[in-house]
């Protein structure tokens, strides 16, 4: 197969059996896709079921986005509009969204926790009551009320509990992500490679690439893979190469078990006896708030750290991939 192009993101996934990995989420859509197709099917014009609303919940990179797009097509409908919460900050920006959805039209909200309370309640009532309430003459006591298409909303967060109740409790479809495994995370980079065409010497060189990923699939392919594509053919190799890919690692700095120059940085602030949040933070040059939603979670997972209410140490195998990493 010829090589069609030089990203990973050129190939678009448009049906939910192609996607690899997280059966259960798989499963759960193609389920409602088919009871929706039948309900449809026998229900007359004036009371045409709507599919969802979808919430998929899941740490980074697991891959909602994906499957967002994939629902989008398998629902075939003619538009979708993406956002992210944080875009979506005021009455007048979902208003906007909300009344240029028609029938045909997929709403994807990404980190939706972070779409104001005000703006989550007026999704509640755009997909409860399929209206929109719109202050009138910038009145609040006075409003005027638009009716809604029926829509497919789908929103993703990695962390819903930061929703309001009423709406994640109103989300007919719940999706949760979990990690990959090595297995799955190597055929993910397989399907990619040979959809674009990209060779490779072997099968080492996709579980290496996945080795390295942290179980999630964006980092195995928009980080890992692409980069072994570019020492590749930065070389006029037509093969990534295991040597490629090693090559990738050492310019990224990324160690065997997937950490980066930060994640080092952390464990040997640890090491050194650094155990306070504060202090660690000062260490790295990160807020706190990334240490503790991005750097310490794979840490605790691998069981390179523990937690103890405010303290963190590292553990016996922490220390050991610290001592023994040759980045």
């Amino acid at each position: 197969m010829p090589n069609i192009g030089n990203d990973v993101n050129q190939i678009k996934i448009n049906s939910l059996s192609k996607i690899q990995g997280q059966p259960d989420v798989v499963n759960l859509l193609k389920v409602s896709l088919e009871s929706f197709f039948n309900s449809r099917a026998t229900a007359k014009p004036e009371n045409m079921p709507s599919f969802g609303p979808v919430l998929l919940v899941g740490a980074s990179g697991t891959g909602k986005s994906l499957v967002a797009q994939a629902l989008h097509s398998e629902l075939a409908n003619l538009h979708l509009i993406e956002s992210n919460g944080e875009m979506v900050s005021n009455i007048s920006e979902i208003a906007q969204i909300l009344l240029s959805a028609d029938e045909n039209t997929t709403i994807f909200l990404d980190e939706a926790q972070s779409i104001s309370a005000r703006v989550q309640h007026i999704l509640l009532t755009g997909i409860s009551e399929r209206k929109l309430y719109l202050p009138r003459g910038g009145s609040r006591k006075s409003s005027y009320v638009v009716p809604l298409a029926n829509f497919t909303l789908v929103l993703a967060s990695t962390h819903e509990y930061q929703l309001q109740d009423a709406l994640r409790n109103r989300m007919r479809i719940y999706c949760r992500f979990n990690y990959y495994s090595i297995d799955d995370l190597t055929n993910i980079v397989k399907q990619r490679a040979d959809s674009l065409g990209w060779k490779y010497e072997n099968e080492q060189v996709l579980i290496t690439i996945a080795l390295r990923a942290k179980q999630t699939p964006r980092l195995a392919l928009n980080r890992n893979l692409q980069m072994a594509y570019n020492v590749s053919t930065s070389h006029n190799n037509e093969t990534i190469t295991l040597s490629d890919v090693e090559e990738a690692f050492k310019l990224l700095k990324i160690d065997e078990l997937g950490l980066d120059t930060l994640e080092r940085q952390y464990l040997r602030a640890l090491l050194n006896g650094s155990n306070k949040l504060n202090v660690l933070s000062s260490k790295t040059g990160l807020p706190s708030a990334t240490i503790s939603n991005v750097i310490e979670p794979f840490l605790l997972r691998e069981g390179l750290i523990d937690k103890y209410g405010c303290d963190r140490t590292i553990t016996e195998k922490g220390k050991q991939h610290i001592l023994n990493t040759h980045y």
